[in-house]
């Protein structure tokens, strides 16, 4: 019986699906991160050089300032805009929001409303899985004028 060197195939089909299954989470995960960061920096920047604006002056020169950061309008959800609250006087600003983001990693659910309140025992079959793998977010940017 001769010894094996080297990487057998199911060695290299093991690691495969574990890098494999780091890359696809990452791809999916990133993005998400990626638009909180540049939100982030956009308030930031809002609360150091409009600190003498109004809010109505903030609330308009927003949307490009989110463009010029490369932030597209679809990857904060309308929940940032509903929560987001500007305090602006004194030579002061102060800007907030938050918002949630689920990331299904394999789908959402599919046997209920994937954005209802429902309980695992409602779920069944790969809606199950689904479930078990989603990832949930909250985010809350916040900058104040030092």
């Amino acid at each position: 019986m001769r010894n094996e060197q080297g990487f057998s195939m199911i060695k290299m089909m093991f690691w495969g699906v574990i890098i494999g299954a780091g890359v696809v989470y990452a791809y999916m995960v990133i993005p998400v991160y990626n638009a909180y960061w540049k939100v982030q920096d956009t308030f930031k920047g809002v609360s150091r050089s409009m600190a003498d604006a109004n809010e109505s002056a903030i609330r308009s020169r927003l949307p490009d300032l989110f463009h010029v950061k490369y932030l597209a309008p679809g990857e904060v959800p309308d929940e940032f805009y509903n929560n987001l609250e500007i305090k602006a006087g004194n030579g002061s600003v102060e800007i907030s929001s938050f918002y949630h983001v689920t990331v299904w990693l394999i789908g959402p659910v599919e046997g209920v409303n994937p954005n209802s309140d429902y309980t695992e025992s409602e779920l069944k079959g790969m809606d199950k899985l689904r479930a078990k793998l989603r990832q949930d977010f909250d985010f809350e940017p916040y900058a104040k004028t030092p």
